[in-house]
């Protein structure tokens, strides 16, 4: 073999081999071979932030050196992004270095590619190029920044909170300000205040009354109407019904709907995650083995393009080809008229094609026996996307009525498919006003009957929590992160208990809360979005050649250091300037409790302390207000101690002393009170299972999600669980349980239908 190939995974790797012929090995580095070290900083800041790189795979690098040794040319084919050009930097500054530590001659070549198929690697091996090493700058950059202030913050971040430097709380330069705009939201909707409004609606018809159609209120003498109160309501309804309908316009018009742009990382993962509820770690995983190939009859294949893009631009082959494919699978009436294209997006780097798949011809369904399930879905999600963009537009036939009457208007508007075009290929929502079916002989002048007004109550919402999909789309929209890294980002505040998943919505823990309170009193440039927006704009200079490394991390450091000593010099004089106030009072002096962290739990310790040692736990899964710096909690934990008293007393059936209630990492238990004793006993709701014999449902605590659950006591051989808490047995079923919802209590089992009246 002459010539050695090097890719990052072993998969890949198997897929490219397949394509070359005996003169080439293929070999994977298996990521990154060298990084910055875990356990120290790793930057030599007075030296020019010169980094001091770890090989973290000495094994692999030895073995790679030796394969490289007696080859006539050695090809870099890592990923054509940031990492992988870091990546084929370090591979050549390692195997090319001979006995007296000088480097190699030329037989080491940078190769890129877009897909993996065989015309694009014979094509990335007849036009090799060098190592980016602009690209490389600009990934080292990232790097050192990330660290600096991982490193220089969270040990500040971990002192102030909970009195350890060693308690693992940590700060990052862009998961800090994701994490700021979940915090903000959620403050949005607790300052919320909802208002009263009322809609008007009216049944109108022109001879028939079975003939009607609904019509909704738009202006009232000219204005939009706002309407307050159920009064002003039933005075427009008392108006309405002297009044006379008449219609003043008519348009019969036809719309058109376009299909949209390719896939882009960002625009990949948040419809993954709102179509397949994928969160943006498992749409990148799984998109990785579908590019880096997937074995099929004829062999392993890569199914779709580089993952990691802000592009659309689609190579002008694979339109052709696309075009070729509609008009022989649908028709001429189902392609566009011509070829379209897309508007790049503003600050796109435009390094790499739309995601795509490799091969049109490849339809999902003729590949799926040889998918996963979640492979199947997502690479049909780019497949119906990719296939659209070149579709004609759907057209529909859309009327729209005006009517007035009295100084009131009305508007109704109902659209008819009548011909799908890309949407025979791409599912998309129907419009809003699809299918509402509107009378043909309606025209100008005609006077219409009422046969009813309708008024219906509502009260303005608080705005939405962050979905994962939102939340991409409000990083990419700010400029905050990158495509590649919006995955990460939102995992990494996960990990960290900053964030707790709840009906498919971000909600910010009490520990995020306090994290995001911190950044902004002591550093709140890390937390501030148009700062490190700008970050991000200064690493795609970097990577452009228009800066430097080494300026724009000075640039960084240099207000970065000032706060860094402010924070470490309160922290040495024990100025405790930065607390987390509570409303609860403390039962031992004059003071109120703060609270504080220990080994990844929350407590309540007194404002007075060290003066005053009084400590107690925290229920885990306790509701809390964060409002102005202040958490009000005291309510709820008198809650709490009102329904540890309804429990009871229990009596430890190892010794016979009493037992009281307690609070750990995992919620609440049982804990015997004499100290020679350590039984421990979990909360049990008193019903039964109703799945298993036996059994009797206890409370549980998910760290996970952060919520209580209750779950057989039977576990693991019965595994029945519910997130509402069981009252009692259903007399209806032997399937179910019932919980409480609203005023009712209802049967757990879908299938039944009991309910009945909390008394």
């Amino acid at each position: 073999m002459d010539n050695l190939v090097i890719v990052e995974s072993p998969t890949k790797a198997n897929t490219i081999n397949r394509y070359l012929g005996s003169k080439f090995e293929v070999r994977s580095s298996k990521g990154h071979i060298r990084d910055l070290p875990e356990k120290e900083l790793g930057v030599k800041i007075e030296n020019g932030f010169q980094p001091t790189l770890v090989v973290n795979q000495k094994k692999l690098v030895k073995k790679l050196k030796k394969a490289s040794k007696d080859k006539q040319n050695v090809f870099l084919a890592t990923d054509n992004d940031r990492e992988g050009e870091a990546i084929a930097f370090d591979l050549y500054e390692l195997l090319s270095k001979n006995g007296n530590g000088k480097k190699g001659n030329g037989k080491f070549k940078r190769i890129i590619f877009n897909e993996i198929t065989k015309n694009s690697i014979k094509n990335a091996l007849d036009n090799p190029t060098d190592i980016d090493l602009k690209k490389v700058d600009a990934q080292r950059a990232r790097r050192i920044l990330d660290r600096l202030v991982g490193y220089l913050i969270s040990p500040l971040l971990s002192k102030t909170v909970s009195g350890s430097r060693f308690e693992g709380l940590s700060a990052g330069r862009v998961q800090s300000v994701a994490l700021r705009y979940i915090v903000e939201r959620e403050e949005e909707r607790e300052k919320f205040d909802p208002e009263e409004y009322w809609k008007v609606a009216v049944d109108l018809y022109k001879e028939k009354k079975s003939d009607e159609f609904e019509m909704q209120l738009k202006k009232v003498n000219g204005e939009k109407p706002d309407i307050g109160s159920e009064d002003q309501a039933n005075e427009i309804e008392k108006k309405l019904s002297e009044s006379r309908f008449e219609v003043s316009d008519v348009k019969d018009k036809q719309n058109k709907r376009s299909p949209l742009p390719p896939f882009i990382t960002s625009t990949m993962q948040r419809a993954a995650s709102s179509v397949l509820s994928f969160t943006p770690s498992k749409t990148m995983s799984v998109a990785q083995t579908l590019y880096e190939g997937v074995k099929l009859e004829e062999g392993v294949e890569g199914l779709i393009t580089y993952m990691r893009t802000d592009s659309t631009r689609v190579a002008k082959e694979a339109n052709n080809a696309l075009r070729k494919f509609i008009d022989g699978e649908f028709g001429s009436d189902y392609l566009s008229e011509k070829t379209r294209y897309f508007q790049k997006s503003s600050g796109a780097q435009d390094a790499h094609e739309a995601i795509r798949p490799t091969d049109v011809h490849r339809r999902p369904e003729k590949i799926k026996r040889h998918l996963s399930s979640d492979q199947y879905k997502l690479y049909k999600l780019i497949w119906d996307r990719f296939v659209a963009t070149q579709m004609s537009e759907a057209r529909y036939r859309r009327r729209k009525i005006t009517v007035r009457a009295n100084g009131f208007e009305f508007k109704t508007s109902g659209s008819t498919l009548v011909f799908d075009g890309f949407l025979k290929v791409l599912k998309l929502k129907p419009l809003k006003d699809q299918d509402v079916d509107l009378p043909d002989d309606i025209q100008t002048g005609d006077q219409l009957n009422l046969k009813e007004v309708d008024l219906s109550q509502h009260f303005t919402k608080p705005p939405n929590r962050y979905t994962e999909a939102g939340l991409i789309k409000k990083l990419e929209k700010q400029g905050i992160g990158r495509p590649s890294t919006y995955a990460s980002i939102i995992s990494t505040i996960q990990k960290r208990d900053y964030i707790v998943k709840r009906n498919s919505s971000f909600v910010p823990s009490l520990l995020g809360f306090i994290v995001v309170e911190f950044l902004e009193e002591y550093f709140p440039e890390i937390v501030e979005p148009n700062l490190t927006a700008k970050m991000e704009e200064a690493l795609d200079e970097i990577k452009d050649g228009k800066n430097s490394k080494n300026k724009t991390l000075a640039k960084f450091y240099a207000p970065l250091k000032k706060e860094l000593e402010r924070v470490e010099e309160a922290l040495e004089s024990n100025d405790n300037s930065f607390q987390i106030p509570t409303d609860v009072e403390c039962s031992s002096c004059d003071g109120h409790m703060n609270i504080r962290y220990w080994k990844g739990s929350p407590y309540l310790s007194c404002s007075s302390w060290p003066e005053c040692e009084e400590k107690t736990s925290l229920p885990s899964n306790i509701s809390f207000t964060f409002s102005n710096g202040k958490v009000l909690i005291a309510d709820e934990l008198e809650k709490k101690k009102e329904e540890e008293k309804e429990l009871g007393e229990k009596e430890c059936p190892k010794c016979g002393s009493a037992m009281e209630i307690k609070h750990g990492r995992y919620g609440r238990f049982y804990a015997c009170t004499n100290s020679d004793c350590d039984e421990t006993a979990s909360i049990s709701t008193g019903v039964e299972c109703p799945n298993c014999d036996g059994g009797e449902l206890l409370e549980r605590y998910s760290r996970k999600r952060k919520q209580t659950f209750y779950g057989c006591s039977n576990y693991p051989d019965c595994k029945y669980t519910t997130n509402d808490k069981p009252i009692k047995q259903c007399p209806s079923c032997e399937s179910g349980v019932l919980v409480k919802s609203d005023d009712k209590l209802i049967c757990t089992n879908k299938s039944c239908n009991h309910a009945e009246d909390v008394n």
